[in-house]
């Protein structure tokens, strides 16, 4: 209540409900705010505690299993997972999305030492075994919350806690592959519907010699087809070698020699 030369005013009910209203919201938003994130585009998740994901992936090669084990900090999932997409004239920069962190490396000694089990001169065997755990991830196509199929593109930490597409399983395979000292580059398809592939340098003579490179570059070093949707033969094995198909390859990654993302946020634009 207010008085003003002689005369009294007072404060209507609904300006004080509306200002605690206020208050409140204010109050909720500033708590929250930092347990909040954006994952997958638009859905929301609001979260006071963050778990670590652990997995292990059973690898098969030539007659005998293999088991990987991934940990994953949940810090560091959700540095990945809150970040918007890269976009640069409305087209997805897909190779910012082929990154090199700690669990990349992890993953990548862990193969190289069943590969140096198997052969330790056989840059082929260590491919063929990145490929196989890639296989291990489930195809997912990208959904909003209205399962509205969307493009979305996922570092390699993501793919491995929320499953991937073809672009997402194909960054994964060249992130392990360049963590583990191999040369590889995507393979992009932009024709309707689209695809993304990886490819493979191998640089010995361990490449079985029936199998036919895919991409040369202006170098003249020769790239295997690494199909990393679902097994259809290995290295090697392409079904675009009969397909008049335009192909764009993608040999720069920006990311690729980071221990964390921090080059990677300076590159995010909002869509």
């Amino acid at each position: 209540m207010t008085v003003l030369e002689g005369i009294t005013y007072r404060k209507s009910k609904p300006t004080r409900a509306l200002a605690l209203l206020l208050t409140a919201v204010i109050l909720a938003v500033s708590l929250l705010a930092p347990f909040t994130s954006i994952v997958q585009g638009d859905h929301f998740a609001v979260r006071f505690s963050v778990e670590d994901y652990d997995m292990d992936y059973e690898i098969s090669y030539e007659g005998q299993s293999y088991t990987v084990h991934v940990s994953i900090p949940g810090e560091l999932y959700y540095d990945y997972a809150d970040e918007r997409r890269i976009v640069e004239n409305k087209k997805m920069q897909y190779a910012e999305y082929v990154v090199i962190d700690s669990v990349m490396r992890d993953v990548a000694n862990q193969l190289i030492s069943i590969a140096d089990r198997i052969d330790n001169s056989s840059s082929y065997d260590l491919a063929s075994l990145i490929l196989d755990f890639v296989y291990q991830t489930e195809y997912m196509k990208d959904l909003n919350s209205k399962d509205v199929e969307i493009e979305y593109p996922k570092t390699p930490v993501e793919t491995l806690v929320e499953k991937g597409d073809c672009e997402d399983l194909a960054a994964l395979f060249v992130s392990v592959a360049l963590a583990a000292g191999l040369d590889a580059v995507l393979f992009m398809f932009p024709e309707d519907p689209g695809h993304m592939a990886a490819g493979i340098y191998i640089g010995d003579r361990s490449m079985p010699s029936n199998l036919k490179p895919y991409w040369t570059n202006d170098s003249g070093k020769a790239y295997y087809f690494c199909e990393c949707t679902g097994y259809i033969g290995g290295i090697g094995y392409s079904s675009y070698e009969s397909r008049k198909v335009e192909m764009v390859p993608l040999t720069d990654f920006p990311n690729a020699e980071l221990p964390n993302i921090e080059l990677l946020s300076t590159l995010v634009q909002q869509l």
